[in-house]
This record gives structure tokens, C-alpha cells and sequence, in this order.
């Protein structure tokens, strides 16, 4: 009995059910059932340059007379339902292949005998590489969070959808499906283990190629590391510790232009202050911090720099533009180009007390000055035709005692004409006789006698440009200007003076400092050569360095070069080991130094603007 009623409840609701769907579709809501199907597989093709062929099936299962309304959507316009009417399963539309614009289609079928309509088929569009999305980048702003952004380059796209994967486990397909013009999110994240997302954009059936990026989520990297020097000797670093849960903090530290030293200090978690000892006399230090836990590192905080010494003490403009620098008893010398000789009285380095002479005429561009005994000897040259001069300078009133003030004026003593343009000067006692040798450009080695008038005795080629000089044991050191190296001449009889070697090199040699066995040659924007001088027969070279700019003049000491560098500045360069120097540090100045001396604790330095003074040892 029970089952009778339900299968009579059953035809009633049935019946019901058939009559209610009849009565809708003579409103033509929905569509008798021989009318309902709708067109299925659209898909679409490029087949040439500018035009798609679209293609669909349908299921006919009447004798009806059929057509095809295809519509069509522009990037973000509306759709145009009434795009196309069309009596075949295909059609060939011409839009632009290379466009950022998303073309979108679908297509229905209407039946012009029972005036119905089906349902829209699936929607294809097309996509050119241009709308391809770029730039996937993964950033992980906190611990366990992560930051996916690409760029959208598509117009009308339906969205997006994001695949992910987690170590080497299966893709998570379509983990995230994001709006239309989505071009980020933000998504939770474990440590230490590899996390892997794809992207493409969509738009119904057809999407975009797929762009793909890694990242391997760790400890975030400290923060605002900042430096300061609690004494001219340490070095204190403090930082944020931006992680949770880390063992501790590696730290790392690069001196000048060395490679990083990794893991110089561990310190615990938690702890954000650390204090360097410094046991060398200056150089540029350079830090960078990382948070560990076991084997796993956070990121590499900020670098930051900081001088031990390198300070600039003070700096004093010439009224000329300085070309070399000569130091002697507190006083430093200028040769001050069109303004002649600066002299500035430095018994106090952070304020030096400046006169400039020009008495007796020193002609256009002073080129070089050197200084023995109470005597100030000047190289200047006045035009490109004319004979350079040597002039030789009484400095007798003030020069033995430096807390006299400087003279109204200064007296010449002598003078003489050069065979050349006298760039550099060097003055050498020999037998008791004072001789002046001069790098007087494309004439050579010039040699002047000082005893009695000035004259000059002697001149040789050195088959270059000779710019900057250096004599000891009796040879005379040339840096001999463009591809000239070093030259190496022999001045024992300064009456005739011979070549002796010579050591060609690229670049363009400007200055020449020698010690003990080895020349120290500032080459231009090949930096500073060093050249093994123990048989001046044969030099050798033996190492270069790069400064990485444009080295203009060298002085050196047992262990370090000070070197001018017109595009950098000066630097400080160790050279315990001559086979391999390195930069200890670098003072930036964006002036262009020119000429270094060294004296006591503080290199001078003469620039465009005048003399700077530079502590450079304790």
C-alpha cells in the first residue's frame, strides 16, 4: 500500500512539474527540450597575421531553420551580442595579433521556427604574447608572509589564477583565482622550505602563457644597520632584529677594496649592539649583518661604511688651481697654475694660514715646486711655443720657523730657461753640487746646475711625454706619459746623463714615486703599477692594481701607497704584499686631487680647489 501511494505522489508532482515548464517556455523562458541545446567546443586559432578562425559543434536535433548569433568583447568593453549572425559552424574574424587587448567570443543558436534561443556556448578569447603577464617577483616582508606581484599587461582579461607548490609536493592547481586587473597578493608562508607559485590570466576557456617564480622563505634580515666610532679605534654596529626565533647574528666585514670576511663575529639572539677593535692605522670598513637559525640565513641587512681616520682635517682654497703639492717644516708649497706660488703656514692642520706671490714675474702656469734648505725651486711655462722657466726662490725668513708669519713678499734668486715644458721638478745634491732635474715633457730629462747663476747642462730624450720624476742613487725614474711607463736613466754625471732601460705600458703614466726597490707608478685610468727596480737594467713589473678611476699621483711608505685619484679621491693602499696591494681606504672628495705628500699623521692634498689635509695614521 505504501508503496503505491509514493509512486502516485510521485506521477502527480511529475505531471505537475511537465505542465509548469510547457507553460514558461510558451513565454519563452526556457526552450521546449528538442530546442535547448546549445553550440559547445568554441574554439579559437591564429591562423595568420591579423586573423582568428573560430570553429563550434552543435547538436541539430531538429529540422528547423537555425542560426548563430556570435558575440564579441573588446578588452574591457561590453559584450556585442549581435556581433555576427551566422548559418555555418566557423567564422574568420581580422583583429590586431600583436595587441595588449583581450578579443573575447561565445556563441548561441536561435531557432527561427520556435523563435528560441539556447544558452551561450563556452567563451574563448584571444590572447597575443604582448598580454603574456611579466615581472612574477616574490618578497617575503615579514616571516611568514609573502608579497606576489607580476605585471598585467593584458586588457579584459577575466582574472587570474595562481597555481602553487610547496617543496617538491604536487602543483595546488588553481589555488588562488584573482579579479581582473589583480597585479599582487599577499599570501602566509612556512619557513625554510621552498615555495613555488605560477600565474597566467584567463579569460573563460583561453589564457595567457605561464610565468613562474621561486623563493625559499627564511628568517627576515635585521635592519638599520648603523655605524659610529665610540673611539678612534672601534667601530660600534647596531641593528634591528626584525626575525623571531633565530640562534643569533653572523656578522661579516669587508676593509677596503679586500673581499668580505664572513662570520668575523657570532653574537646571540636578540643581541643588536657589537664593537669592532681596529688594529690598522686607517682604512674603509665595510658591514653586513645576518640572522641564523641552524643551517637556515635570514637576507643580508643594509651595508654600511665608515672611515677609521680618513678625516678630512680642513680644506683651504688657492686662488689658482693647484697642479703639485711640496711639504716641508709645516709649510706647504703650491704650485698654483695661473696664480703662481701659494704657501700655507700648517703648524695647526684645521687651520692653515694662506699667502700666494707672484713677484718677479712668474709667467702663466706654475707648473711644480720643490724645496731644500731655504731655497724654493718653481717650474712654470707660459705658452706652448715658448721655453719653460726654473726659477729658484729665497725662503730664508720664515722657513726654519714655522711660527714666524709669512712675508709680504718673496725674492728670486735665479732663473733659466728649460729645453721643454717643465711639468715636474726634483732637486738632488751630488758632490756637494745642487742639481735641479727637470720632466720637461716632449724634451725629456732636462738637468739644470744650481751653483752660481742657474744653467742648464744637460738634455735627453726619454722618447715619451716625461711628466713626474723621481731620482735616487743616482738614477733618475721617469713616468713617461701616454703608453710611455716607466723610463730609467742614469745620472751619475748629470753633464750626460744616460738611458738605461725603460718599461713601456699602457695607459697614461702621470706619477712616479720610488722606494727602495720597487717604482710605484700612478697610470692613469690603469691604476697604480708596481714595478720591481732591483736591476735597473731590467725592470719588472710585477703587479697592478685598479683603482677604478683615474690615478693622477703616488707616495709611499714602507707598507702603504697614498694615492690621488681625480675621479674617487685619495686612497690609502696596503702594499705588505707587492704581488698582491689592495685598497685599505678611500677618502671621496668630488674635487680632482692631483699631488700627495705625506707627512707625520696627515697627507696633503692639492686639488682643483686647493690643499685638503687628511689624517691618514694616528
Amino acid at each position: 500500500m505504501k508503496t503505491l501511494i509514493k509512486s502516485i505522489n510521485f506521477f502527480i508532482f511529475s505531471s505537475i512539474l511537465i505542465s509548469f515548464l510547457l507553460l514558461i517556455s510558451c513565454d519563452g523562458g526556457l526552450t521546449a527540450p528538442e530546442a535547448t541545446n546549445a553550440p559547445y567546443n568554441l574554439t579559437i586559432t591564429k591562423i595568420e597575421e591579423g586573423q582568428v578562425k573560430l570553429t563550434w559543434d552543435f547538436n541539430d536535433t531538429t529540422n528547423d531553420s537555425i542560426m548563430f548569433n556570435l558575440a564579441k568583447k573588446i578588452g574591457e568593453a561590453s559584450w556585442n551580442e549581435s556581433y555576427q549572425q551566422l548559418s555555418i559552424l566557423s567564422y574568420i574574424d581580422n583583429i590586431p595579433t600583436n595587441d595588449s587587448l583581450v578579443y573575447a567570443y561565445k556563441v548561441n543558436a536561435k531557432n527561427f521556427t520556435t523563435d528560441e534561443t539556447s544558452p551561450y556556448s563556452n567563451t574563448v578569447a584571444y590572447f597575443s604574447e604582448i598580454t603574456d603577464p611579466t615581472n612574477l617577483e616574490i618578497l617575503q616582508i615579514s616571516q611568514n608572509e609573502l608579497q606576489i606581484s607580476w605585471k598585467d599587461n593584458s586588457i579584459g582579461e577575466d582574472g587570474f589564477i595562481v597555481d602553487k607548490k610547496i617543496g617538491e609536493g604536487s602543483w595546488d592547481n588553481k589555488y588562488k583565482n584573482l579579479s581582473p586587473n589583480t597585479s599582487s597578493f599577499i599570501d602566509q608562508t612556512e619557513l625554510f622550505t621552498t615555495v613555488t607559485y605560477r600565474l597566467y590570466a584567463y579569460t573563460g576557456d583561453s589564457d595567457t602563457e605561464t610565468i613562474e617564480n621561486t623563493i625559499f622563505p627564511t628568517l627576515p634580515a635585521p635592519d638599520s644597520l648603523i655605524l659610529s666610532k665610540p673611539d678612534p679605534n672601534k667601530i660600534k654596529l647596531s641593528w634591528l632584529d626584525k626575525s623571531s626565533g633565530e640562534q643569533g647574528f653572523y656578522i661579516d666585514r669587508k676593509i677596503g677594496g679586500m673581499d668580505w670576511e664572513t662570520e668575523i663575529a657570532i653574537v646571540d639572539s636578540n643581541v643588536t649592539i657589537w664593537i669592532d677593535d681596529i688594529n690598522l692605522p686607517c682604512g674603509t670598513f665595510t658591514y653586513r649583518i645576518r640572522a641564523f637559525s641552524s643551517t637556515f640565513y635570514s637576507g643580508y641587512s643594509n651595508e654600511e661604511s665608515i672611515n677609521i681616520r680618513l678625516d678630512i682635517i680642513s680644506s683651504t682654497d688657492t686662488p689658482g688651481e693647484a697642479t703639485e703639492i711640496f711639504f716641508y717644516n709645516w709649510y706647504a708649497f703650491i704650485a698654483d697654475k695661473y696664480s703662481g706660488l701659494s704657501i700655507l703656514n700648517c703648524v695647526d692642520p684645521s687651520n692653515p694660514e694662506i699667502s700666494t706671490y707672484n713677484q718677479g714675474g712668474l709667467p702663466d702656469r706654475t707648473f711644480s715646486v720643490f724645496v731644500r734648505g731655504e731655497v724654493c725651486y718653481v717650474s712654470s711655462h707660459s705658452a706652448a711655443n715658448d721655453p719653460g722657466m726654473f726659477y729658484m726662490i729665497d725662503v730664508s725668513p720664515f722657513i726654519n720657523d714655522p711660527t714666524l708669519p709669512l712675508p709680504g713678499e718673496l725674492f728670486i734668486i735665479g732663473s733659466c730657461e728649460t729645453a721643454g715644458i717643465p711639468k715636474d721638478i726634483f732637486v738632488y745634491v751630488y758632490r756637494d753640487y745642487v742639481y735641479t732635474f727637470i720632466a720637461d715633457g716632449d724634451a725629456g730629462l732636462s738637468t739644470i746646475l744650481c751653483a752660481g747663476p742657474p744653467h742648464s747642462i744637460s738634455n735627453i730624450s726619454t722618447n715619451g711625454d716625461a711628466r713626474n720624476l723621481f731620482v735616487q742613487n743616482s738614477y733618475a725614474y721617469i713616468a713617461n706619459g701616454l703608453n710611455g711607463g716607466l723610463v730609467i736613466l742614469d745620472v751619475a754625471d748629470p753633464f750626460n746623463p744616460v738611458l738605461v732601460s725603460d718599461l713601456p705600458l699602457g695607459g697614461l703614466a702621470q706619477g712616479i714615486f720610488v722606494n727602495g726597490n720597487y717604482a710605484y707608478l700612478a697610470n692613469g685610468e690603469n691604476g697604480l703599477e708596481i714595478i720591481d727596480i732591483s736591476d735597473v737594467n731590467s725592470p719588472a713589473h710585477i703587479s697592478n692594481l685598479d683603482v677604478q678611476g683615474f690615478a693622477s699621483s703616488v707616495f709611499a711608505d714602507d707598507n702603504y701607497i697614498y694615492m690621488t685619484d681625480k675621479e674617487n679621491g685619495l686612497h690609502v693602499i696596503d702594499i705588505s704584499d707587492h704581488y698582491a696591494p689592495y685598497i685599505l681606504g678611500t677618502v671621496t672628495l668630488t674635487t680632482q686631487p692631483v699631488s700627495v705628500y705625506l707627512f707625520g699623521s696627515y697627507a696633503f692634498v692639492a686639488d682643483n680647489e686647493g690643499l685638503k689635509i687628511i689624517q691618514v695614521l694616528p
